[in-house]
C-alpha cells in the first residue's frame, strides 16, 4: 500500500463568497448615479499658482518645533511596537 499524504480539508467556501458577492452587487446597484448634466455645465475649477503654495511649505520649512512632535510620536509607537511584539 503505498502511503500518500493527504491533503488537509478545506471548508468550502465558494458558496459563501457567491452569496457576498451578490450582495456587494445588488448594493453597488441600489447607489444613486452622481448627476452628470451638472458636472458638464459646472464652471472648471479654479487653479493656484504653485509658486505661491511652494513659498507658503518654505515658510513652514522643516523646523524642530514642527518636525519635534512627529517624531515623539514615532518613537512611542515604535516602542509599543517593540513592547507588543516581545509579550
Amino acid at each position: 500500500m503505498d502511503c500518500q499524504m493527504m491533503p488537509f480539508a478545506r471548508p468550502r467556501r465558494r458558496p459563501l463568497l457567491a452569496l457576498l458577492t451578490l450582495l456587494c452587487l445588488g448594493v453597488a446597484a441600489c447607489a444613486p448615479l452622481p448627476d452628470i448634466a451638472q458636472t458638464v455645465d459646472a464652471p472648471p475649477p479654479v487653479l493656484v499658482p504653485l509658486a505661491g503654495i511652494l513659498a507658503q511649505a518654505d515658510a513652514v520649512g522643516t523646523s524642530a518645533a514642527a518636525v519635534a512632535p512627529v517624531t515623539a510620536r514615532a518613537d512611542r509607537l515604535r516602542a509599543r511596537a517593540d513592547q507588543l511584539r516581545s509579550q
